[in-house]
């Protein structure tokens, strides 16, 4: 294994890969410049070359007015006292765990709490572990062990829902686990939404299309960073007091890397609002946000960020982490809780030090991790899991944003499947089965940017089906037209009056009606009859031009007159179509002069 320093990291064996990139970019800025360039914290920095790993180390001794970025203690003790201020405690209640904590920082600071190795300590990121292997684990422990045997070694905030793996290969080489915090996470597939939760994002989605707000790429606004850093420090600063602090130069060095992208919200040239993400393997995550305190509430800017932030992941088809904080808000969009624990290894140190890491896991697991799990379940429900105490073996509470992601490409891909296996049918068959393929497609409450392309390709599908029916229809028009001139060539004449009167094989009912409808608009002076037969039953329908209906002639009167020979019944219709079924095929010779004799009896000498 291989420490590198500041003066070195450029040397580093970087993956030439994308991931590689952005580490480095991310990195080694942060060693150069040091952290109290970017975060107002002391703390030395080491990267530690493990097989084909990268891991950065950060190494405290005290330091005790560092962020929870860097110090156990402003995790477990300053942070807490910080909390109490805007926790819904009475006077007494308060001063009295306030009490408490500081008594305890006391101790802790006397066992030297802060001498620390934290490992895989990226600032401002989550969900960076590497997975480390149980073999890699114990070699690294036993490294830094013996390079700083005085100092813990600590694994900080993993969860369950990203690093069980990694957990219980640590739990296998005797790291102790102290409850840190909860986070929450968003899956993008697989979870049952309620009314309630898809109506509040659509509410919120809208918000932004009325804001006037335009959302502009943070590379593509040079000089941004110190109006970043003030709208971060209004909200995490100002608004909630017990965020880290972080610099222009941070967001600066951020602009220029990759690691973290930036979304801006501009109006009138001003940014009011501002997040950055990052995504490792199938959870994006926001390591910094911030807007602009004096726009109205009603505006909704948080609502907005927070809208936005979920899209960037549900688009990619990843789940998101959306970080603890605002609870209520967040379960009401369809988040769902998970532990964070540190993982600290101390039994290389004296027995007091031990103590105090005893004293950490009685803190955050007695007591710290039995409050919010209160607390979740007043919002969440009973179904809020994986808080009911250190487990035996650390696993996801619900399915891990792997499984879920997972799964999303399977749907995907069968979906795609489908499509491509309906694509070859007839489109007659293929009619048939786009409705159901339509009702899958559109049944996403939160559709990733890939099942667009699918609906392009469904939607072509669809126009090959329209395409296909209208030219049957053009097709069977002219059809229609060419069989109209032909029973117009050999219809018979009745004095000024034409008479129609064909049988048309095996026709349907509805061939039939349209052909006699169009004959008597075609043709002035007409009567039609028109005949066919399907098995033993005969389609009987009969029409009447408007003029021969004003001289008297009445297309149902027709029907009824030639009706008998056919023994037909069931009439239906009025004076202009008239139409039956009857039971007599043999009768149909008889059908044409019957019609004959009722004209004539109608017109008289005209016909």
């Amino acid at each position: 294994m291989i420490l590198y320093d500041e003066n070195n990291i450029a040397d580093a064996p970087w993956p030439d890969t994308e991931e590689g990139r952005k580490a480095r970019g991310f990195l080694v800025p942060l060693f150069q410049q040091g952290t109290q360039a970017f975060f107002e914290d002391h703390t030395t920095l080491r990267l530690l070359a493990l097989d084909d790993l990268l891991i950065p180390l950060s190494i405290n001794d005290a330091e005790y007015d560092n962020s929870y970025f860097f110090s156990i203690f402003a995790r477990y003790i300053t942070s807490q006292r910080a909390a109490l201020k805007t926790g819904k405690w009475s006077p007494l209640a308060r001063f009295a765990m306030d009490s408490a904590l500081w008594s305890l920082g006391a101790l802790l600071q006397g066992a030297r709490i802060n001498k620390v190795v934290q490992v895989d300590n990226w600032p401002t990121l989550r969900n960076m572990g590497a997975p480390l292997t149980v073999d890699q684990v114990r070699r690294l422990t036993q490294f830094l062990t013996s390079r700083y045997p005085q100092y813990a070694i600590v694994f900080p905030a993993l969860s369950t829902a990203t690093h069980s793996p990694l957990l219980n290969h640590l739990k296998a080489s005797g790291y102790a686990f102290a409850f840190m915090t909860h986070t929450r996470v968003l899956l993008p597939h697989g979870v049952e939404l309620s009314r309630k939760v898809r109506e509040n994002r659509r509410r919120d989605a809208r918000l932004l299309e009325a804001s006037g707000y335009r959302l502009v790429d943070g590379r593509d606004m040079p000089g941004c960073a110190p109006r970043l850093a003030e709208l971060y420090r209004m909200l995490n600063r100002e608004k909630y007091s017990t965020n880290p602090s972080i610099s222009p130069a941070f967001f600066e060095a951020a602009l220029r890397g990759e690691m973290i992208q930036f979304r801006l919200l501009v109006k009138d040239g001003r940014i009011d609002t501002f997040y950055g993400f990052h995504v490792k393997g199938d959870v994006l995550f926001s390591p910094a946000a911030g807007y602009e305190l004096s726009i109205p509430q009603e505006l909704g800017l948080y609502r907005i960020l927070n809208n936005l932030l979920m899209q960037e992941a549900l688009d990619r088809g990843l789940a998101i982490e959306t970080g603890g904080g605002a609870d209520e808000f967040k379960s009401l969009r369809g988040d769902r809780p998970v532990p964070r624990y540190n993982a600290v290894y101390c039994a290389h140190l004296p027995s007091y030090r031990q103590a105090g890491w005893r004293l950490v896991q009685r803190l955050a697991n007695d007591n710290l991790l039995p409050v919010v799990r209160s607390l979740l379940r007043q919002i969440d429900g009973d179904d809020v899991a994986g808080f009911d105490g250190l487990p035996d073996t650390f696993a996801p509470p619900f399915s891990s944003p792997r499984e879920s992601v997972a799964r999303l490409d399977e749907a995907l891909e069968s979906l795609r499947g489908e499509l491509e296996a309906v694509s070859g049918l007839e489109p007659k068959e293929l009619a048939i089965r786009l409705p159901g393929l339509a009702k899958k497609l559109e049944d996403w409450p939160s559709p990733p940017r890939r099942l667009a392309e699918l609906r392009g390709r469904f939607e072509q599908l669809e126009q090959r089906v329209h395409e296909e029916k209208r030219s049957k229809r053009v097709s069977s028009r002219a059809q229609r037209a060419q069989e109209a001139r032909q029973l117009l060539e050999s219809a018979s004449k009745l004095g000024d009056t034409l008479l129609v009167a064909s049988h048309l094989g095996a026709a349907s009912s509805q061939h039939l009606r349209t052909l006699a409808e169009g004959l008597r608009k075609s043709a002035s002076q007409s009567a039609v009859v028109l005949t066919a037969a399907q098995g033993g039953t005969v389609v009987l329908v009969t029409a009447a031009a408007q003029e021969l209906i004003q001289r008297g002639v009445d297309a149902s009167q027709l029907l009824r007159r030639v009706a008998s020979a056919v023994e037909a019944g069931n009439e239906a219709g009025g004076p202009e179509l008239a139409w039956a079924e009857g039971s007599r095929p043999e009768g149909l010779s008889a059908v044409p002069d019957a019609a004959r004799r009722y004209l004539q009896e109608r017109l008289g000498g005209a016909a």
